[in-house]
């Protein structure tokens, strides 16, 4: 039998990273270059000085080190996510939920119809979501697996889909699978978006996680040329698969990143197709912005 966990110091949902750090340190009994040798021993290349600096409170690990966060998280036997959700915000956190996409308002506006207050109180630690692409070239399917970290106690997480323009909503549907159920949902016609609450099995605490899977049914039947995934947080590890029908292969495919949906991209590169009709996309730590997959039919 596996050993449960016994080295989380006592410390409060309150704390600072800095302080959650050097209890985590102090209950181990780690000197700062033992971590140092540990993590290189990851291939995570970090300073004495720098995790001085964490430990003090004179600096935060930025969005580019939360593989060293997650390290030691593993090397300090912490929970998953018990240091990465204490990072303060980077100057470039949203202002307002759902800014990083060109319809923010109007998912502010569906939030507002289902529950303002569960924004923000997860972080995806691991997505893996599935997209399915019919013979009438339309998107059929959105099967989503998801790792997630409570910043905040909460019980239910939101999703959000955008449907094609000019579609019918009422024909886009949210379903928990495991792990969660489905709650309210609230539709814009106009906009074509869904926005739905999925109800946990279990309440979280602050460095609780869960793992739960669900779908986006989308029968509308419009024909697609892409989808993104937008992060409102960095570091998510991102998993993007599509799958075409055989009978509807694309003759181009391409990945791409943008800021926000609006912007230009800042990464786009070809990418090859499986002979049944797959492509994919795997991003270890998301940056805050869109990541995607469009493709063109002829």
């Amino acid at each position: 039998m596996t050993e449960a966990r016994t080295h989380v110091p006592d410390v409060g949902p309150e704390a600072s990273f800095a302080d959650a750090l050097r209890a985590a340190i102090a209950n181990r009994g780690l000197a700062l270059n033992r971590i140092q040798a540990r993590l290189a021993d990851r291939e995570l290349h970090v300073g004495v000085a720098t995790l001085s600096t964490w430990q003090n409170g004179s600096r935060h690990p930025r969005p580019g080190s939360l593989a060293v966060v997650t390290a030691l998280e593993e090397l300090l036997d912490l929970p998953a996510g018990w240091l990465a959700v204490r990072i303060p915000p980077t100057v470039d956190a949203p202002t307002r939920p759902y800014a990083v996409v060109a319809n923010g308002s109007t998912l502010i506006r569906l939030l507002d119809e289902v529950r303002r207050d569960a924004h923000g109180r997860l972080r995806s630690v691991t997505v893996v979501e599935e997209i399915g692409i019919g013979v009438d070239r339309s998107m059929t399917s959105k099967r989503v697996i998801q790792a997630l970290v409570a910043v905040k106690d909460v019980d239910r997480l939101i999703v959000v889909h955008q449907g094609e323009a000019g579609c019918d909503v009422t024909h886009i549907v949210p379903r928990g699978l495991a792990g969660c159920r489905t709650g309210r949902v609230a539709r814009d016609p106009e906009d074509g978006a869904v926005l739905g609450e999925l109800l946990l099995d279990r309440t979280l605490l602050v460095g609780d996680t869960a793992v739960v899977h669900y779908e986006i049914a989308d029968l509308t039947g419009i024909p697609s040329t892409q989808y993104f995934r937008f992060h409102e947080w960095a570091g998510t590890h991102h998993v993007l698969e599509v799958q075409f029908h055989r009978e509807a292969m694309p003759v181009r495919v391409s990945e791409f990143r943008r800021h926000n949906s609006g912007g230009p991209d800042v990464l786009r590169r070809e990418l090859m197709m499986t002979p049944d009709g797959r492509v994919h996309v795997v991003v270890p730590a998301a940056d805050r912005g869109v990541i995607g997959i469009d493709w063109e039919w002829d």
